[in-house]
């Protein structure tokens, strides 16, 4: 891509387990299983062990990880299964579900952000400092929408409101890549897609139901507004050659 100036390892890595992590969850969870109501995806499991139930994490409910009820999708036949499940720490589960995707599309949509925006901002920070920025900005992206809805016994899973940080992190660092360019179609993709999620979030908090499931719309403007105002402080090697296209015109 136009203007790094090394290898992008970190957000190499990255996709690497996000998409390691989500091939191993299509693996049965009990392989002995007897019947095939009972071959259950690990995934299914995973969501629910380390996933980011809001009501844990605000202390509206009690630890539901002792016992889990999971659909099975390898039989025509709806049913449920009933897993034991270990109890993971929730505070834990901040780090661990951002690296649960609930479907290919939902996982290629998010890799494909992640490989597009994060090896630019990965170019100008120093490497543990994009990971902290990284696992930062998803954190409290998780955080807020767990907030917004904290009596939801739904999982938070996935890494985009991590990803809406690099997004808003791009903005601010290279707010004049207005050419016809990569970068500037990065900027104006980054634009429109940060104005409709404001506009989402906004339409969820007139019917807050909305927040309990579904798109995390406040996880995703969170994470956005995050990175935009924080990524100066984590960013030490700010690549001009980005800005330096709109002085071209």
């Amino acid at each position: 891509m136009f203007g790094l100036r090394a290898t992008p390892v970190i957000t190499i890595a990255l996709v690497a387990v996000n998409v390691l992590v989500w091939a191993l969850g299509l693996l049965p969870a009990q392989p002995n299983a007897q019947a095939p109501i009972d071959r259950v995806e690990r995934n299914n499991v995973w969501f629910i062990e380390y996933g980011s139930i809001p009501c844990e994490l605000t202390g509206r409910c009690a630890n539901q990880r002792g016992t889990a009820s999971t659909s099975s999708r390898f039989d025509m036949t709806p049913a449920t299964v009933r897993i034991s499940v270990p109890a993971r720490p929730p505070v834990l589960t901040l780090f661990t579900s951002l690296f649960l995707h609930g479907g290919f599309l939902h996982l290629a949509f998010n890799m494909l952000f992640l490989w597009i925006y994060g090896r630019v901002i990965e170019d100008a920070m120093h490497p543990l400092a994009f990971v902290g920025f990284y696992l930062l900005t998803g954190v409290i992206a998780t955080l807020a929408q767990a907030i917004a809805a904290s009596g939801a016994g739904s999982p938070i899973i996935g890494a985009s409101g991590a990803i809406a940080g690099l997004i808003g992190g791009y903005l601010a660092l290279y707010p004049r890549s207005r050419q016809f360019s990569a970068p500037y179609f990065m900027w104006i993709g980054a634009g429109v897609w940060g104005l409709l999620e404001f506009i989402a979030t906004w339409r969820g908090l007139l019917a807050p139901a909305a927040l309990a499931g579904g798109i995390a719309y406040v996880a995703h403007v969170t994470g956005f507004a995050f990175g935009f105002i924080t990524v100066r402080w984590f960013a030490d090697r700010r690549n001009d050659e980005y800005d330096e296209l709109a002085e071209l015109t």
